[in-house]
């Protein structure tokens, strides 16, 4: 019979110093052990692997000044409430309960899962639970604390076990390596550290099959394989033909990873959190799991919006992945919008010429002269009406050139500084979704500013991103495309600023199929209404209604 012990039991812990990452938790145990503040019932709460049980059986041993030997004592009863989970058995603890220990000072029931347990069997352990005999200490464990009796839960002290952070894990598998002598590469044991998701005994679990395969070594490259997990290194190189314009080399790499059983959903996950790692090794020292100076190279590269907009590209791709049958197909639309974003971004900006630059001012400056051409048009009809209506011509005069003129001027002068605030214009890029929430959020706030109708207005339709983001919205009549033009200005603004897009333009179309589902003022509501219902006219006479 092989002498051989799987890493998980070999190196469980047996004292509180051996609990790796939890010493919030064994402090405070260790305290109320020496004040002899000992409570009658217990709850850790945490995921799995992570020390709960282990904690559970150093308190029972240490309570009673018990050895490692003596664990399988007569004092310490463990229950797994997964398949011991009726009322009969837990009417059948109850009954042990009640006869006290037989050597030391505690009798300690360990109820492992206890959100296992019916609500019967739950219900019928709260009496006990609550006034238990002084001799007895209830310890309860359970990876979803949610699933338990709120009145459970008030009846115990609570202990939060942590997910083991990677560090922690690393250093311990480390420790477990150059006791066994076992070479290994760091990075290795960081990838087994990531695949546990902060489980101690998965990654001691990961450990023996590594070990296993390699032949008592761990490499980075014969982890990967077995553990079917991409390294930061095969990110990179998919990251940077991306981005170089090798768009076909990227998906070449990607389908072989797929034929190796690589899961499509996982490895965008992946991808997102490799350029979220970009974004925190620019902020702070962040290091990938291989030392590589190309990542701080394509960090450097890459801008934080950049990489905000494409962790939202690959979001959007992961939220429509169960919607697609293919599902290596849109990873590989994926790595195409990616790619899309630098190689287009490159071609604007190279085309973003001084000539380019003089030629749009020189548009800005003809529509400057044409809206001066429509105010002293608009000067001249004020003329007329000055002369048919002599009382008010100045107060009329004062109030066409306030609010027509001077609105023209100011988003002349507001087109003008946008482009002059910088030489090169801004040309980032966009998507049709990220502009119907900016446009939703201009409307939510014009609502807040009691400018209700423009923000109605403003609501009746989505607006649509065309090419060469010219973005086009339909109206229901002239008055309400005249009534826009009061906000047009800011809407631009806005827009170019949120987007950092100086080439957005926007043009409102009317467009009469939603003329009869608009009304801009409350009379023509009433109307509409009183035409399909003639009794709400009298019905508002009646009542002395007033609109």
């Amino acid at each position: 019979m092989s002498d051989f012990i799987v890493s998980s039991l070999k190196y469980r812990p047996s004292t509180f110093e051996d609990v790796v990452g939890q010493q919030h938790v064994t402090r405070t145990l260790i305290n109320s052990i020496k004040e002899n503040k000992i409570p009658s019932a217990l709850l850790f709460c945490g995921p799995r692997g992570v020390g709960k049980t282990s904690s559970a059986r150093i308190f029972a041993r240490e309570i009673n000044n018990y050895s490692k030997e003596d664990e399988l004592s007569f004092n310490i009863f463990e229950l797994d409430a997964a398949s011991n989970n009726k009322a009969d058995d837990i009417r059948d603890l109850i009954e042990k309960v009640r006869i006290p220990p037989q050597k030391g000072k505690y009798k300690v029931y360990i109820i492992d899962e206890v959100h296992m347990l019916s609500k019967h069997a739950e219900n019928a352990f709260l009496k006990t639970l609550e006034e238990p005999p002084p001799y007895v200490v209830f310890i309860l464990a359970t990876t979803e604390k949610n699933k338990i009796l709120p009145t459970i839960i008030s009846r115990c002290q609570i202990y939060d076990f942590n997910r083991i952070k990677k560090v922690e894990i690393v250093e311990y598998l480390n420790q477990i390596c150059e006791k066994e002598n076992i070479e290994f590469e760091l990075a290795a044991l960081r990838l087994i550290a990531k695949k546990s998701d902060g489980s101690m005994r998965d990654s001691l679990t990961i450990l023996d099959r590594v070990v296993n395969y390699s032949n008592n070594k761990i490499l980075i490259k014969e982890t990967s394989i077995l553990l079917n997990v991409i390294d930061d290194e095969k990110y990179l190189e998919i990251v940077q033909k991306t981005q170089n314009g090798s768009l076909v080399n990227a998906i070449e790499i990607f389908n072989k990873l797929s034929d190796s059983g690589i899961d499509e959903k996982e490895f965008m996950i992946g991808l997102i959190e490799y350029y979220r790692n970009l974004i925190l090794l620019k902020a702070s020292n962040y290091s990938f799991q291989n030392e590589n100076e190309k990542h701080i190279t394509i960090a450097n590269q890459t801008s934080n919006s950049k990489i905000i907009n494409i962790i939202k590209t690959i979001e959007t791709s992961i939220f429509n992945y169960d919607k697609i049958e293919s599902k290596k197909l849109i990873v590989e639309i994926l790595l195409m919008k990616i790619s899309e974003m630098f190689t287009s971004s490159e071609k604007k900006i190279i085309s973003s010429t001084p000539e380019d630059i003089k030629k749009k001012k020189s548009e800005f400056i003809d529509l400057s002269e044409k809206k001066e051409k429509e105010v002293e048009r608009e000067k001249n009809n004020e003329k007329e009406i000055e002369k048919n209506n002599e009382s008010s011509a100045f107060e009329e005069e004062v109030s066409a050139f306030s609010i027509s003129s001077l609105k023209i001027k100011r988003e002349k002068i507001q087109e003008k500084e946008l482009i002059d605030k910088d030489e090169a214009l801004r040309n980032n890029s966009f998507e049709d979704f990220e502009l119907k929430i900016k446009w939703k959020d201009f409307a939510n706030d014009l609502s807040r500013q009691n400018k209700e109708n423009l923000a109605s207005i403003l609501q009746i339709n989505e607006p649509n991103l065309g090419n060469d983001f010219k973005i086009t919205y339909d109206v229901p009549s002239n008055s309400s495309k005249n009534e826009l033009r009061e906000i047009k200005g800011d809407l631009l603004i806005y827009l170019k600023n949120i987007f950092k897009n100086d080439l957005i333009e926007i043009d409102f179309l009317v467009n009469k199929s939603n003329a009869k589902e608009y009304f801009s003022t409350p009379e023509e509501r009433f109307k509409k209404l009183s035409d399909l219902n003639p009794n709400l006219i009298k019905l508002k006479k009646d009542l002395k209604l007033d609109l």
